[in-house]
């Protein structure tokens, strides 16, 4: 079990960082003491000559000299100003990990959570509780983009961090209900997380044991592994998706395998190896004439594959293919909304933020109320009403995207046309010249 916590430093990094790595705390007392690693003897790779002596290690910056590095890459971005940094603290429930394990803990979830960013972590060990201590440069070192630590990014780090603490066998706290709905609506919505619950849906449902469930997913450009029961799932330079704890108890290894063995006793029909133009053929055996003879040339010329195996089309395909699918949005809302010049879409988009900006004061007010009741009947009462109002918020939302992605798109298409024209009147000009 984990509690976690961020704040922000507006001043003194340098400092921030010296007392995060202060030897005192950070100190490895078993360093070079092989007896003291039993716990790990299964890992027979593991070199304990090469122990750190202090539990600190720096992500993205150079461990020597953390401060010089984050000072650089501000200076790069012209982002000196406003807040420097933040500080991040990760506490463990007392006895209940070791300082390698929670130091392995703390840099794994520093990778996942602030990958873009330069990371400093140390592992403290002062006090009855273990704990872990962050210092996340402001400016992404790859796009100089600062850390926005909102509700989101909030509800994403307590998710990170509960998800490790169950990978590694720990207890893991009971999530706020407002974060846990954050996140939902916030972080695993979107096409990433979707696209692999329905490769990991579509493959279960053809698989009969885990082995093949971890391995076809392989093939369609996943990794994969499993500890202490928790299966993650994941893309490269995407995030790691602990499949129970994002998608719910389905998920679980064990109701996993129950699914596997219950398919096990459903029949299936063998996929006919026929050609498509075989059983075109036998249910359609009245064609005669022209489209016969038209038929018949098709299939001498091999325009009919020979067999239609199952396939699953790569990623980047299907994502091209969600593009297409929200063009085909837009269109119909444009149609439905009335929306035939790019005054009507600016009048209908104001419109609709107001009501959104309204919606979500409201929302707001009704999570404050949420905080401060006193008691369970009221708590559940006003989430009741929030939970009233989400999907109209979350339609307005859409909504609000669709104009801004039309308006977007609009103005990118009027400008290839005008540098068309251009290029057009050029080419004109230089016949003539010549």
């Amino acid at each position: 079990m984990a509690t976690t916590s961020i704040w922000s430093i507006k001043n003194n990094l340098k400092q921030s960082i010296n007392y995060i790595i202060n030897p005192e705390k950070t100190i490895n007392e078993d360093y070079g003491k092989t007896e003291n690693y039993n716990y790990l003897e299964l890992n027979k790779e593991y070199n304990y000559k090469l122990e750190k002596t202090h539990y600190v290690s720096c992500l993205n910056c150079d461990e020597d000299d953390p401060y010089n590095d984050m000072i650089f890459i501000k200076d790069i971005f012209g982002k000196k100003d406003g807040v420097l940094a933040y500080h991040g603290y990760q506490s463990f429930k007392e006895g209940e990990v070791t300082a390698d394990i929670a130091h392995e803990i703390g840099v794994k979830f520093a990778e996942e959570m602030f990958k873009d960013y330069e990371v400093v972590v140390a592992t403290h060990q002062n006090t009855n509780h273990i704990h872990n201590h962050f210092i996340i440069n402001s400016v992404s070192f790859k796009n100089g983009k600062k850390y926005n630590n909102n509700r989101t990014n909030l509800a994403k780090l307590r998710h990170i961090s509960d998800s490790l603490c169950a990978e590694y066998g720990l207890n893991v706290l009971d999530e706020d209900i407002g974060y846990k709905s954050t996140f939902n609506h916030k972080v695993i919505d979107n096409d990433y997380y979707k696209t692999l619950k329905e490769d990991l849906d579509n493959v279960i449902s053809y698989s009969v044991t885990l082995r093949q469930v971890m391995d076809r997913m392989k093939l369609l450009g996943y990794k994969t592994y499993s500890r202490n029961n928790v299966i993650t799932i994941y893309r490269d330079n995407c995030d790691k998706v602990r499949i129970e704890k994002v998608f719910g108890n389905e998920y679980s290894k064990d109701r996993i395998n129950e699914r596997l063995y219950q398919s096990r006793q459903i029949v299936f029909k063998p996929i006919s190896h026929k050609s498509i133009f075989e059983e075109y053929s036998k249910n359609n055996k009245t064609h005669k004439g022209i489209y016969g003879l038209y038929l018949y040339y098709c299939y001498l010329l091999g325009v009919f594959p020979k067999n239609h195996p199952k396939q699953y089309l790569p990623y980047s395909i299907r994502q091209e293919i969600k593009k297409l699918d929200e063009f085909s949005e837009q269109v119909r809302f444009m149609a439905n909304n009335k929306i035939e010049t790019i005054e009507d879409l600016e009048i209908f988009s104001k419109n609709n933020y107001e009501e959104y900006r309204n919606l979500m004061g409201k929302r707001e007010n009704l999570w404050k109320r949420y905080h401060r009741a006193k008691t369970t009947e009221k708590q559940s009462e006003i989430l009741s009403e929030i939970n009233g109002i989400q999907p109209k918020i979350k339609e307005l939302r859409k909504y609000d995207n669709y104009c801004k992605n039309i308006k977007k798109q609009s103005e990118s298409i009027q400008d290839n046309i005008n540098n068309f024209d251009k290029n057009i009147q050029k080419e004109k000009d230089n016949s003539r010249s010549l």
